[in-house]
């Protein structure tokens, strides 16, 4: 009999840890089948001891052990693996199960087999591709046929089932036996087919999927792809969310496999492993900016008779209206009507009483409709309704920003067919495809959406970006290269004219924001070079390892004793409000990844906090 020390692959289990009893023939390494309070789930043995050793630990235990249901898969994770995982778990504070949990699927467990390492791996290199679009699928063609003739497959991961299925389009053309899908969005029998595919199909294989394991049960795996490599959505969801890019290098790392990271604009993390000579281009990196970028300056064209649409803007789609031709995308970063509410006297805005987030105006069902998207709480308004300042009691409250309801109501007077795709008016992928391919197919029309638009479209006659200005509001470090992010791929989007031109306008009030004047630079090599600077002087990522803590009703007494446990380390307080304090520790990235005693340390004096690994946002 032995004493098992098992991580539950399950979400909302707050335990990282359990134990349980078990046959002697059960090792760590072995995916089993536990019960957790009436709840059957999957879990992964990571120590497994004598019950004669534990005999003296268990008679004075004040919980009994349970057994386990059933082994289902012998010797799972090989140990390299496994060695990887396990760093990853450390280096990210996440719990072990957790992150595999995240790695597979619940339509895949009864079918898994042991998840091993290539055989006959070249070894770990870290390549870079910075490329356009076009150019990468014609590189990744290049690359495929290259390693098939070597008898090797390709693994290539994706934030999003759209980006997905739209490479595979590109991808597949003549191989397309050999081309196989995992990702969330398939049904169980699509899923267990392709993963069988994977387990018995003889031939080399490229795999498209979103982040998981199930690749590396394939014994001839060449090469792992990240690609898009830049996008954010790797992240994954809710409060305790973390970077899968870093858990999949490891996963490279520790099978020995070249790992190629592609996007149109690589991260500044990865600019910085270029220069320090630990990153490889496999072609010249792409510094400069091939597509026209308009910006135009909203406060010179205040006469514009609309507060959304500048002159510019308004006189290409007056063209459109009279041409009845031409198909263009309007981004607004907001959905609803109006993102903002403020008291005209005194300045308050209008807040949610629960979250204290900031309502947004919405139009349901003719209705006036104050939301709150944290917490969706809302407030009706009708026509015997007016809305008062919880500050002073002013009733001169004014709406404020732009949202893609607000942009819909002003074209309306255009004449122009008008196509909406934003969280509320296409809540589903398969809606938003929909309307999406109602706009192509018109004969001409203004689509109107937020960036759950602008991932679906492929190519379109020309991009108005409505306003980025309420980006800068955000206090986050990533905000100048998020918007020389979505600006230059948007500008990819762009149809180019017979005169070698693609219409892209980016409308904005800030007229001397420094990354404004960075997106029309002939080079971004300067522009890396500045963010890289303002990083380091700032001690953040990719120089730092930024640890982030969230603590409800903290006593100062409490802050000053964790100020002293976490010395010699730059430690910053934040009140967010609500008696919630967040705390950030900054640590050299090397040191955070060189030491495990550091990070069980920061562990340990940070765990009532759910700390998080350089989060996506900061104060959010």
């Amino acid at each position: 009999m032995r004493v098992l020390t098992v991580a539950p692959l399950a979400s909302e289990i707050p335990y990282e840890e359990l134990s349980y009893f078990g046959k002697d023939t059960i090792n760590a390494g072995d995916l089993v089948e536990i019960t957790i309070k009436r709840r059957i789930c999957k879990g992964l043995v990571i120590d497994a001891r004598d019950a004669k050793e534990e005999r003296q630990s268990l008679r004075h235990a004040s919980f009994g052990l349970k057994k386990i249901s059933k082994v289902i898969t012998k010797e799972f994770l090989h140990p390299k693996l496994w060695k990887a995982i396990s760093f990853a778990s450390s280096y990210l504070i996440q719990p072990l199960g957790t992150i595999i949990y995240d790695l597979l699927s619940e339509k895949s467990f009864e079918t898994l087999i042991p998840v091993t390492i290539p055989v006959g791996a070249k070894g770990f290199e870290l390549l870079l591709l910075e490329q356009n679009y076009e150019n990468r699928i014609t590189r990744y063609k290049t690359t495929i046929r290259e390693l098939f003739s070597k008898r090797k497959s390709i693994v290539m991961f994706f934030p999003t089932v759209t980006d997905l299925e739209y490479t595979r389009d590109e991808l597949a053309f003549g191989i397309n036996e050999y081309v196989i899908c995992l990702h969330g969005g398939l049904t169980e029998k699509q899923y267990n087919q392709a993963q069988d595919n994977i387990i018995h199909n003889t031939h080399p294989l490229l795999i498209l999927t979103t982040p998981s394991i199930l690749p590396w049960i394939r014994v001839d795996l060449g090469l792992v792809i990240i690609e898009r490599e830049h996008s954010s959505y790797y992240y994954t969801h809710g409060e305790n969310g973390y970077d899968m890019r870093f858990v999949i290098e490891q996963l490279a790392r520790g099978s020995s496999i070249p790992l190629l990271l592609g996007s149109h604009m690589v991260t500044l993390k990865s600019h910085l492993l270029y220069k320090q000579r630990e990153a490889t281009e496999i072609m010249p990196l792409q510094f400069r900016n091939d597509n026209a970028i308009s910006v135009v300056h909203m406060v010179e064209s205040s006469k514009s008779v609309s507060p959304y649409l500048s002159r510019t803007t308004l006189s290409i789609l007056h063209d459109i209206s009279l041409s009845k031709k031409g198909h263009y995308f309007l981004y607004a970063h907001r959905k609803g009507m109006y993102p903002t509410t403020i008291c005209y006297d005194c300045g308050t805005l209008y807040v949610c009483p629960k979250c204290d987030r900031p309502y947004v105006l919405h139009k349901i069902a003719n209705i006036r409709t104050y939301v709150c998207h944290e917490c969706e709480n809302i407030v009706q308004l009708d026509d015997d309704t007016t809305l008062a300042c919880k500050h002073c009691g002013s009733w001169r409250m004014g709406t404020l920003g732009i949202a893609t309801g607000g942009v819909e109501e002003e074209l309306k007077r255009l004449k122009i067919p008008i196509f909406v795709i934003d969280g509320e008016r296409t809540p589903t992928r398969a809606k938003a495809k929909k309307v999406y391919k109602e706009w192509e197919e018109s004969s001409y029309g203004v689509l109107v959406g937020t960036e759950m638009a602008h991932n679906i479209i492929r190519k379109c006659d020309g991009i108005i970006i409505l306003s980025l200005d309420s980006l800068f509001s955000l206090p986050e470090y990533r905000t100048d290269e998020k918007i020389l992010n979505l600006v230059t791929e948007m500008a990819e989007k762009v149809k180019i004219s017979p005169t070698g031109e693609g219409s892209l306008i980016l409308q904005t009030r800030l007229k001397n924001a420094p990354v404004l004047k960075q997106l029309v630079a002939p080079s971004y090599k300067e522009v890396f070079d500045t963010l890289l600077k303002e990083r380091d002087e700032f001690l953040l990522p990719p120089y730092y390892t930024v640890i982030k803590a969230s603590f409800d009703n903290l006593p100062d007494t409490v802050k000053f004793r964790m100020e002293q446990e976490l010395e010699p380390y730059v430690v910053e307080w934040f009140e967010q409000g609500r008696g919630v304090t967040l705390l950030f520790i900054h640590i050299r990235e090397t040191e955070w990844a060189n030491n495990p005693t550091v990070r069980n340390r920061i562990k340990r004096i940070t765990s009532g906090g759910k700390p998080l690994i350089n989060p996506l946002h900061f104060f959010i």
